[in-house]
């Protein structure tokens, strides 16, 4: 009886080694599959990185736009032009619009004392809107240089990139910035040595000298 209960005994002993073996290595590959598939849950949320693109150091260079606003001859000459033509219509219009508020003025006098007829009031009156007419015409032709002014400055630009185009054939820049001291400059540090301004400024006020003598 002892040696079938130590028989007995043996047996269970290589079933519980079994099942422990079995319960080790299982938890094992379910952790290891949980690792596995946490790895792969974390790999699938994070995006791929693409490595950066190699790009070869970039040629820059500038125009100062104030130096080029003062110095540009076909801007110097226009700007001439369009201001005496401002004063010009402000003299107008001042010394017409004086001379009609005063001569307005002597006219209502006159009706208020009963000095002028109804046939001479009426056409006083007519006179006096004709001179009113002549005088905002001359208030629309001074608002209307502000177009003129646009026309000029987008023409000053076009011929500033036109230029710069052609200069760049042999210069080969990537970049050529318009650069201003004023406070809506979007650059707000340059090297003096990327300075390309009176190179570009020589080759414009060639070209408007040689538009000028034709």
């Amino acid at each position: 009886m002892s040696k079938n209960f130590s028989v007995f005994l043996n047996v269970v002993l290589l079933i519980s080694v079994a099942v422990l073996y079995y319960l080790h290595f299982s938890s094992l590959n379910k952790t290891a599959d949980a690792g596995t598939s946490a790895a792969d849950s974390a790999t699938a949320a994070k995006p791929k990185v693409m490595m950066p693109k190699v790009i070869k150091a970039s040629k820059i260079v500038y125009v100062n736009l104030d130096v080029l606003s003062d110095k540009y001859e076909f801007l110097k000459d226009v700007s001439k032009s369009v201001q005496a033509e401002q004063r010009t219509y402000e003299n107008q219009y001042q010394t017409s619009g004086q001379k009609l508020q005063e001569d307005y003025g002597a006219f209502q006098e006159k009706a208020n004392k009963g000095l002028l007829s109804e046939n001479q009031i009426s056409a006083e009156q007519d006179k006096f809107a004709k001179r009113k007419e002549d005088l905002d015409q001359i208030q629309r032709k001074s608002e209307a240089l502000s177009e003129k002014v646009q026309a000029i400055t987008e023409e000053a630009h076009k011929n500033l990139a036109t230029y710069i185009k052609e200069y760049n054939k042999s210069g080969n820049y990537n970049y050529v910035l318009a650069y201003s001291e004023g406070p809506l400059s979007p650059v707000l540090l340059v090297n003096d040595s990327l300075d390309i301004t009176n190179e570009i400024l020589d080759g414009l006020n060639a070209q408007y000298r040689a538009t000028k003598k034709k």
